[in-house]
């Protein structure tokens, strides 16, 4: 018996944003589409069927505001089983940080990386919920604590990048403290995982 599909719903007032996610789902995905247009016929859908994950674009011009709503909405009514990948073409950490206060699992910025959409939802379908970045989620605890001066130097929708006079080996768990956290998460403690490291080279040194 062939696996049953995973339903995924699309609010976006842009129908060739819908027709783009559409063609690329349907070439790398095996998964049940639906894309909608109006807040409307998306919550009408979801009253009769909830999907395994949806996608919500947050610069909706049906009325201000109007994606934050429908997320907060649908989180309330599934009481924080469903995925939930919030698009915008604004990618500001107040944005982000709200998105999240709503019930979002992760965000993307737009214009859509494709790559980057696959991997997300390929995550979040396998059953990782994350509070924000699922490529951070601890799978496996460590043992032994070294503190280090990390300066955090950018933030975009996939990873926070920091600068260390100390080698952090991939993998590493980091407690991290920071005012930046608070305006992003609500709390100045986070735990990450260091994805990848790079040695920067610097003359005369």
């Amino acid at each position: 018996m062939a696996p049953v599909k995973k339903t995924i719903f699309h609010l976006d007032d842009d129908i060739e944003i819908l027709n783009l996610v559409k063609s690329v789902f349907d070439k790398r995905l095996s998964v049940n589409y639906q894309g909608f247009e109006t807040v409307e016929a998306f919550l009408h859908a979801i009253k009769n069927k909830q999907p395994d994950l949806c996608i919500i674009d947050l610069n909706l011009t049906e009325s201000l505001g109007a994606g934050f709503a429908v997320t907060k909405a649908i989180r309330n009514k599934a009481e924080g089983k469903m995925p939930i990948i919030v698009m915008s073409k604004r990618s500001h950490a107040k944005d982000i940080s709200l998105a999240l206060e709503f019930g979002a699992s992760d965000f993307l910025a737009k214009p859509v990386d494709f790559d980057l959409l696959i991997e997300k939802v390929m995550y979040l379908l396998r059953g990782a919920e994350s509070n924000m970045f699922p490529v951070h989620r601890i799978k496996k605890p460590v043992t032994g604590t070294l503190e280090v001066h990390l300066k955090p130097v950018m933030l975009d929708e996939a990873y926070l990048y920091v600068k260390s006079k100390f080698f952090i080996l991939k993998n590493t768990t980091i407690n991290m403290q920071h005012t930046l956290l608070s305006k992003i998460f609500g709390e100045s403690k986070k735990e990450f995982l260091v994805h990848d490291c790079q040695l920067e080279s610097h003359e005369g040194q």
